[in-house]
């Protein structure tokens, strides 16, 4: 075995005919942990990378175990940042000069958020799906990506429903010509009074945007998370006690919305912070009245929906 690998064997190397340019070669979900850096403070967690390059040159296959090798070594020393991207990126090209001339990684993890709940003094952790990426080429981009959970109620639901509690309080009340508050008050407490609920269900805000700058302090992924956690209302909690299930059925009551009007307010929401070059934003309710979802997308700037 020595002997032939001595011979510097290289089959990748091997010339085809008939060969076209392939824009992305290489590893997808390669198992990694990376080091996060907030507040000075710095943690390993498991992350899973995207790693390519194109292969331009009309030669059999790249190498990909260089694109391995170079995402350890770097990760190992660095803290994940965009920076630190680019730099990867560039030793992909470096590791095969003369046949690629652009390069890509996305690096994907869960990062960790402590919440307070909505009105008692507790709080509890959340972990939110997110990505970092870079794109060299002619140009150098970068991007950040979100995914957060909310609670959507129905609007249309909801308006069948108070239909329904009218219709259950003319059959209750039919023919009587003096009505006392308190019995009403007292009526409305009753499980016959609450003839119909909304249906509502947890919900997907899935972002992808890229970045007018090629630095980023991963602070901002708490900035992108809040701006869109705001903009729908009804994020999932983490503590609940009864005063705050309380305040969430509020909450929801007071922002009923369709997949479209989720859509609008957090695509608005990240538009209006003035650093993406481009934001694709999907609304993705998981209906609970239906068996499929119902979606809905927004595009604006550089980056457009395939």
């Amino acid at each position: 075995m020595t002997d032939i690998l001595s011979k510097n064997i290289d089959i990748a190397q091997t010339k085809i005919r008939d060969s076209i340019p392939l824009h992305r070669v290489g590893m997808s979900q390669i198992e990694c942990p990376v080091n996060i850096q907030i507040d000075g403070d710095v943690f390993k967690t498991p992350a899973k990378v995207d790693a390519y390059v194109s292969l331009d040159e009309p030669q059999k296959g790249i190498h990909m175990s260089r694109l391995f090798l170079e995402i350890e070594r770097q990760f190992e020393a660095s803290a994940l940042s965009t920076d630190l991207l680019i730099n990867v990126a560039k030793g992909f090209l470096n590791s095969h000069k003369g046949i690629s001339k652009s390069a890509y990684i996305k690096v994907s993890f869960e990062y960790m958020l402590k919440r307070k709940a909505l009105l008692s003094n507790h709080s509890g952790w959340r972990t939110y799906p997110v990505s970092l990426w870079c794109s060299l080429g002619n140009d150098t981009k970068v991007g950040a990506d979100v995914t957060i959970e909310y609670s959507s109620t129905c609007p249309c639901s909801a308006a069948l429903s108070r239909q329904l509690i009218q219709m259950q309080f003319d059959r209750e009340y039919e023919g009587k010509q003096t009505l006392e508050s308190r019995n009403v008050r007292n009526w409305l407490g009753t499980e016959e009074a609450i003839a119909g609920t909304p249906h509502g269900q947890r919900s997907l805000g899935i972002i992808k945007t890229e970045l007018n700058s090629t630095q980023i302090d991963l602070k901002f992924l708490t900035q992108m998370i809040d701006t869109l956690e705001t903009a729908v209302a009804t994020p999932v909690q983490a503590a609940v006690k009864r005063e705050d299930e309380q305040e969430f059925a509020r909450l929801n009551a007071a922002n009923l919305m369709f997949a479209e009007d989720a859509c609008r307010s957090m695509h608005n929401s990240l538009v209006k912070l003035n650093q993406f070059r481009g934001v694709i934003t999907e609304a993705r309710h998981l209906e609970s009245l239906h068996a499929h979802d119902a979606v809905a997308i927004a595009s604006s700037g550089s980056l457009e929906i395939v």
